[in-house]
């Protein structure tokens, strides 16, 4: 098989037959000579279609810029068409030289044909259809269509709507350096294009590298100089802010206070382990002395189980919070006081609107006013109750009342305060947080 081999009479009758707008493609003639420079330099005279499809498959390698691999694409496939119509030149063959595969060669064939004889759709799909190398249509050639269908050759291989022909490929920056470079490429003799890609794919990962250390660097600048900067700011804050001590110029420092026993202290670890020594101080325990110190019976209810089970007789039954001494160290009141009451400690966001829920309740249970007292009274912190309940309502009112926002429940027994028969006395402190 001759091999097909192109010399400058082809590449003249190629460009001509392309028509090119050498006018956009050269910035109305400005750059003209850097393009005759490169058209000559890339279609070299004696050329075989395998070399001028490398240095096609060249170019749109090296070139980063998008456009410009279309445009070196899209020569490609106009310069293939235009060997399969002028050279008659089948498309096994042709597909064999290039070094391609033969079923692209026959979708770009019939893209080209297709676009100037558009009413021919179903011909050119079953024509150009190449599905392995033992199909029937590999030896296809234009003639052969020609005779099928009668139609002649386009004289053109550009239309008038396609860009590609005027594009201004000599404007980018990129253009005179890819130029530059392929002539260095081509002149030399180990020109290797499978070198060439894998040199240049090196030098792209190199960049990337490059790219990322620099990245990186900045990103640590960036975080270093942050913190340095808290360092500074926080030195500067703290040599503008000034921290007075109160002076008690009036303080009579001559006064001192002595026990009525002077005795040696004793030392204590201050570890967290051995803390629980203090309490082995000589006579620590006077300040505990229950005899001292004697405080009403209040413990915290944590079910209404706790309360009494007949309300009437609240004043004469201990809770199960009472009992004898050994179970309470002397630390309570144990003689079982003569009045129980209940402390109800709330904490709330909005304290009045807190009021207005229970004051609701109050007047449903019937809750009276102890003494001058105002339910629902505006003390610090939050608001005040202090009222009596009927016995026989008194559960009813506390567990719609502990319903209203968070609260805990205290019973006291105490002998200093004395209820109304047939009522309970309740103290509710609604403290605003």
């Amino acid at each position: 098989m001759n091999e097909l081999i192109l010399y400058d009479q082809d590449f003249a009758e190629f460009r001509s037959w392309l028509n090119l707008n050498l006018d956009g493609l050269t910035w109305q003639g400005r750059f003209k000579k850097e393009f005759e420079s490169f058209w000559d330099s890339f279609f070299e005279d004696g050329l075989t279609l395998k070399k001028l499809i490398e240095r096609f498959e060249y170019a749109y390698s090296q070139v980063r810029i998008g456009s410009l691999s279309s445009w070196f694409l899209w020569l490609r496939d106009k310069f293939l068409s235009y060997i399969f119509i002028f050279k008659n030149q089948s498309i096994g063959k042709i597909a064999f030289e290039a070094g391609i595969s033969a079923s692209v060669l026959a979708t770009i064939l019939r893209s080209f044909l297709l676009d100037e004889f558009p009413h021919l759709d179903q011909y050119f799909s079953d024509i150009f259809q190449v599905g392995n190398i033992l199909s029937p249509n590999l030896e296809v050639t234009f003639n052969k269509i020609k005779s099928d269908i009668n139609i002649v050759a386009p004289p053109n291989g550009s239309r008038e709507d396609e860009i590609m022909p005027s594009m201004e490929v000599t404007l980018f920056d990129e253009w005179s350096l890819f130029v530059k470079r392929m002539k260095s490429d081509f002149k030399s003799r180990q020109f290797d294009l499978t070198k060439i890609k894998e040199r240049t794919s090196f030098i792209k990962q190199i960049k990337v590298v490059q790219d990322i250390s620099i990245l990186l660097l900045l990103f640590t600048l960036t975080i270093y100089g942050v913190k340095q900067s808290n360092i500074w700011y926080e030195k500067y804050l703290g040599n503008k802010v000034s921290i007075y001590e109160p002076q008690f110029n009036w303080l009579n420092k001559s006064l001192v206070f002595k026990g009525a026993e002077k005795k040696s202290a004793k030392e204590f670890k201050l570890n967290f382990n051995e803390i629980k020594d203090i309490t082995k101080g000589e006579k620590l325990t006077e300040f505990f002395d229950p005899d001292k110190y004697e405080e009403e019976t209040e413990v915290t209810l944590t079910s209404f189980d706790n309360i009494p089970k007949d309300l009437k007789d609240a004043d004469k039954e201990p809770s199960q919070y009472e009992g004898d001494a050994e179970n309470r160290n002397g630390y309570r009141e144990t003689k079982g006081g003569t009045t129980i009451i209940y402390r109800l400690m709330m904490t709330t966001a909005n304290a009045y609107a807190t009021r207005d829920k229970i004051n609701l309740l109050v007047e449903k249970y019937k809750g009276e006013a102890v003494g001058d007292s105002t339910p629902g009274m505006d003390v610090p912190g939050g608001v005040y109750y202090n009222v009596y309940v009927p016995k026989k309502d008194f559960k009813e009112f506390m567990t719609e009342t502990m319903k209203v926002d968070q609260a805990k429940l205290f019973e006291s027994n105490t002998s200093n305060v004395k209820n109304i028969p047939g009522k309970v006395r309740i103290f509710i402190m609604v403290k605003s947080i």
